[in-house]
């Protein structure tokens, strides 16, 4: 079980309770190798992370839809290609809780300085008529962190 918290930009919607999946964010720390006496030496290079999507469930007054595609015209007009400059005008941090049974939190992330950079498409068919629409949005972030890191 999981639990999201996040409040989108220039909006009062919050994401709790709408997500159907996540996942916990990723790093990474490539190596690179030097050399240094006749062998290679392995260095870290500089860590990277990986962007976080999110699966929402829509509903019927699109609310969260609309969000996301307020935000995203927020950061670049999609009429004109202006926008937000300022970083702290479209980035927000962004929750993530994983929960045990009994809704404990056990594990937690902060995703730091986020932002919508895809907002996916609404698959529509008549074979979907038993279904809730739902779409993905991705985020890029500046880091994270998580309980046990800070």
């Amino acid at each position: 079980a999981y639990e999201i918290a996040s409040c989108l930009v220039g909006s009062e919607m919050c994401i709790r309770d709408r997500c159907k999946g996540t996942q916990l964010p990723a790093m990474t720390i490539p190596s690179f190798t030097v050399p240094f006496r006749g062998r290679q030496i392995k260095i870290a290079g500089d860590r990277t992370y990986a962007d976080w999507t999110i699966t929402v469930l829509n509903d019927t007054n699109f609310k969260l839809r609309n969000a996301f595609e307020r935000w995203s015209n927020g950061i670049n007009n999609a009429t004109d290609g202006e926008g937000l400059t300022n970083p702290a005008d479209y980035q927000v941090d962004a929750f993530v809780d994983q929960l045990d049974r009994n809704g404990a939190t056990i594990k937690s992330y902060t995703l730091r300085g986020a932002f919508p950079t895809e907002i996916g498409q609404i698959e529509l068919a008549y074979d979907q008529n038993d279904a809730i629409e739902e779409f993905g949005v991705t985020f890029a972030y500046q880091y994270f962190e998580s309980n046990t890191t800070t």
